[in-house]
């Protein structure tokens, strides 16, 4: 694109038509957007080329297309695109501002024309413009973009270059003075605009921001009642924040110096004399630390501990350094920017508000892809949109936010110090009334404590258990008359002494760490000195302070270790004897007692050794009737021990005479057995030679034979001798087996042969075991171990072998009657070598059975006396009472049983091999 210099009355009438359309739409609307977007339309138009646009400069130097008008798609749009600022040097930048030069090229030629504004008052010639040959960057940079020929006019506001009037056109083609004279007229029209369009914004901004102002100072100075939450709300609105906090103080007037204490003082750890206001999103402070308010930390003092209080702008929390102690706070939040507002009124500060941004995502349309290094020295082969995403970008304050948040802290500041003194007068006139109400309440206090008295005692008495009356006594009297603690001390024969009650109040001012619990023991070695010292003469003693009290440094060493710092003891008497010490204590500080406080405790004192006596009364009654209880219990169990040691004794003394009644003759029998075996087979061997050497008897001899069957005879007496002995060895064994279960020759402890023992037990319940009509057997498996012989008491041992089998068979019974369908019955015996007691060897038997089990509410009493699950008539429940006797008390083992319902049960039966003190 080449300049020339033709003129024609058809042209300047349309550069007139176009200035005049542009004119009127800056009159007509007050849209800059609207006035951009006619004006690149019209002068498109007049220009007649593809593509007419205006480019804004952004702060950082980069710019934007912001408006655009192309003919019939001949060139792509950049609507909305962004340029980087290298895209246009600084030193370009500065001709446009200083010369406002105005810029024409021709890429075919590839030539740049530059004519300042200046040279538009005279005739222009070829001479006035500065040709020289355009980079080549630039030709490839315009190439690019599909352009041959381009126009470029600057647009100026004030002193600023705001922006680029840019005509591109897609051929080579000559611009001539009226065109470009035209675009100078254009682009001062738009400074216009501009200049308007800014007055414009700022009003509204000025209006939109005194209405705020005025909105929140009329929340802010609605006494009496000034409503601060609402206008934190309103203020964190007004500067685009998404949460804030205001800090003020609170009651901090200081009535004993007569003046204000300082937001520094107000904001120590643990004063109360804050108030905190948030809204919206807020930083978390961590846990366990001694700042639990923002405000506390150390870098706002340290910021503002000079008198200049400005606001504190911080665009990002974390390129702050001197923030780095607060940043832990907001690094769980998308919190990224904090416009902190010093609240100051005549030099001091009242307070603080606080406005926080949260971070934001942004994405910048780029013509092109840019690179931020030495690749941008090569311009861009393609201008396709290039989408730039950045996460977590700080939004900046910006001078008007700031200006706003100075006005709006003024008002707070204002409204504050107003309503602090508010409170001030308010103070003043409650402490008035209070001071006319105390003397009618002191005289109330009285009455009502004397109340309180027969209050408390009425409760001591509605029970008889000296634990409750502890409890009820030492909490009424802590309530009554707001101490810190109260506790019950009780004297030893030896004069010391332990707390048998206490109760202590819950207040935020101190922590249990007194060390004074129930159980907790005191000796007082004045106390035991004295034997009670000035308590035995019924004194009360009340102190307010213990270090003004004279007491020894090792008495004040006692009372710190209990965190004492004032006291009331009453005397407790039971009767006409010292019984102990009712206490009153206060931990958190020194404490004056009133008189009306100290004769309540005394009188409460008074009431509750009453109270023990009753107590200690019924409890001697009825630990003498539980006494009574008690051995008329033992008594019943010991008379039906008694009995069923009897009835085992009596059936062991018929068991022992049955067998000896049987032993005599089963001995004769069994002795001559052996003769009438001998006798038969000599007569059998007489008649068979007498048949040998007579082979011809009489009729006679013949027909007895016949008739007595000697052939049969011959063969079946010696079987019948042989079954007589297998007969008589088996009576042996019977009269041996009962013989060995009833031991009566055996009273003493001796060693012998457990399993002997089992076995005797299951053959006097053969029949139980045994297969009937009527049921199957029970099948009994036997593993035993390899045993030595056992230190006990047999006869008692084997008693308890009878009671465990026939519990076992009674379960096993049961079973089978109660389930359709049962399992075959079995019981299991075991016996191995264990150890019990510290290492010493033990038999260890275990017998279980497969029956329906036992419940585990009934294990846990299957060891009681005269508990028992079986119908009336079937049992006594004493059986495995006195086995469990037999095996704990007489043999040192264990006796236990483990069940599960469905299963089964065991039972094992632990005893040392040899017993100490045992007889040898």
């Amino acid at each position: 694109m080449t300049y020339t210099r033709p003129g024609s009355l058809q042209t300047d009438i349309a550069q007139e038509t176009v200035i005049r359309r542009i004119t009127n739409r800056i009159r007509q609307s007050l849209e800059l957007q609207e006035i951009l977007t006619t004006t690149t339309v019209e002068v498109r138009s007049l220009l007649g080329t593809d593509r007419v646009m205006i480019y804004q400069f952004h702060q950082d130097g980069s710019g934007q297309v912001i408006a655009e008008s192309i003919y019939e798609q001949r060139l792509p749009s950049l609507l909305g695109l962004n340029f980087p600022a290298e895209d246009i040097p600084h030193h370009a930048r500065e001709m446009f501002i200083k010369s406002r030069v105005r810029s024409v090229v021709n890429v075919e030629t590839k030539q740049i024309g530059q004519l300042p504004l200046g040279n538009t008052e005279t005739e222009i010639t070829l001479e006035d413009i500065c040709y020289r040959p355009v980079d080549a960057c630039h030709v490839e940079y315009l190439t690019a973009m599909g352009v041959k020929s381009s126009v470029v006019v600057p647009i100026i506001h004030g002193d600023q270059l705001w922006g680029l009037l840019v005509s591109h056109h897609s051929e080579p083609r000559e611009v001539g003075e009226p065109e470009l004279e035209a675009m100078q007229l254009v682009v001062e029209q738009l400074s216009v605009a501009i200049a308007h369009s800014q007055l414009l914004t700022q009003a509204h901004a000025k209006a939109e921001r005194e209405a705020t102002i005025n909105r929140i100072a009329t929340l802010l100075h609605s006494l009496p009642t000034i409503v601060l939450q609402p206008a934190l709300e309103a203020t964190v609105a007004a500067l685009g924040g998404v949460g804030g906090r205001l800090c003020v103080r609170n009651h901090a007037f200081d009535f004993q110096h007569n003046q204000f204490k300082s937001l520094h003082d107000c904001l120590i750890p643990g004063s109360d004399n804050i108030q905190l206001y948030v809204c919206g999103q807020q930083p978390l402070i961590p846990e366990h630390t001694i700042y639990p308010l923002l405000e506390q930390y150390s870098v706002w003092q340290q910021h503002y501990q000079s008198s200049h209080h400005d606001i504190w702008a911080i665009n990002d929390i974390y390129t702050e350094n001197s923030l780095r102690t607060v940043q832990i706070a907001f690094q769980p939040t998308k919190i990224r920017s904090l416009l902190m507002i010093p609240l100051h009124y005549r030099q001091q500060l009242v307070g603080y508000l606080s406005v926080f941004r949260e971070e934001i995502d942004t994405e910048i349309l780029w013509a092109g892809q840019t690179q931020n290094d030495h690749r941008n020295i090569y311009p861009r082969l393609s201008f396709e949109t290039w989408r730039e995403f950045k996460q977590g970008q700080p939004q900046c304050w910006t001078e008007a936010d700031i200006e706003l948040a100075r006005e709006i802290s003024n008002h707070f500041a204002s409204a504050i110090q107003q309503y602090e003194l508010y409170q001030q007068v308010h103070i003043f006139n409650e402490n008035l009334e209070k001071q006319v109400n105390r003397r009618t309440l002191e005289m109330q206090k009285t009455a009502e404590q004397q109340q309180a008295v027969f209050g408390v005692i009425n409760k001591i008495r509605e029970s008889l258990n000296i634990e409750t009356i502890f409890q009820t006594t030492t909490k009424e009297v802590c309530n009554l008359i707001k101490a810190d603690r109260v506790s019950v001390y009780r004297f030893t024969p030896d004069w010391g002494g332990e707390f048998v009650g206490d109760f202590e109040a819950a207040s935020p001012h101190w922590s249990n760490s007194s060390k004074i619990t129930v159980n907790t023991t005191w000796n007082d070695t004045y106390l035991q000195e004295t034997q009670g010292g000035r308590y035995r003469h019924n004194e009360t003693f009340a102190v307010n302070d213990i270090y003004q009290a004279g007491f020894h440094s090792c008495h004040i060493d006692n009372l710190e270790y209990y965190k004492i710092r004032a006291f009331v003891l009453a005397p407790i008497f039971v009767g006409q004897k010292l019984w102990g010490l009712l206490c009153s204590y206060q931990h958190s500080g020194t404490r004056e007692w009133k008189a009306t406080e100290v004769s309540f405790i005394s009188q409460i004192a008074a009431q509750l050794g009453v109270a023990i006596q009753q107590a200690n009364l019924l409890e001697k009654t009825q630990q003498q009737s539980q006494d009574i209880s008690l051995a008329l219990d033992q008594l019943k169990a010991t008379q039906t021990q008694l009995i069923q040691t009897e009835k085992m004794s009596s059936l062991g003394q018929l068991v022992a005479g049955v067998a000896h009644e049987i032993n005599n003759p089963v001995n004769f029998i069994f002795g001559n057995l052996s003769h009438i075996n001998e006798y038969a087979e000599d007569l059998l061997d007489m008649v068979n030679l007498y048949q040998d050497e007579y082979p011809n008897p009489s009729q006679k001899v013949i027909q007895l034979a016949e008739d007595i069957d000697l052939e049969f005879i011959n063969t079946d007496l010696p079987k019948i001798l042989a079954s007589m002995k297998i007969g008589v060895d088996r009576i042996r064994q019977i009269v041996l087996s009962l013989r060995n279960f009833s031991r009566l020759d055996e009273a003493e402890m001796k060693a012998v042969n457990i399993h002997e023992g089992i076995d005797s037990t299951l053959l006097i319940l053969q029949h139980r075991i045994k297969a009937r009509p009527e049921c199957p057997g029970i099948e009994v498996i036997k593993e035993y171990g390899d045993l030595p012989l056992v230190d006990c008491y047999a006869g008692q041992l084997n008693q308890v072998f009878m009671n465990v089998f026939s519990n076992a068979i009674d379960a096993l019974e049961q079973y089978r009657q109660s389930t359709p369908e049962p399992r075959s019955a079995q019981i299991k015996i075991k016996t191995s070598l264990g150890q019990i007691n510290n290492n010493v060897p033990s038999a260890v038997i275990h017998i279980a059975d497969n029956g329906s089990g036992i419940p585990e509410h009934v294990i846990a009493r299957i060891f009681d006396p005269f508990f028992t699950t079986k119908p009336v008539g079937k049992g006594t429940g004493l059986g495995l009472s006195i086995s469990y006797q037999i095996v704990v008390d007489k043999h040192n083992g264990i006796f236990k049983c483990t069940s599960h319902p469905g299963e089964g049960t065991e039972f094992l039966i632990e005893i040392p091999i040899t017993q100490v003190g045992a007889n040898s």
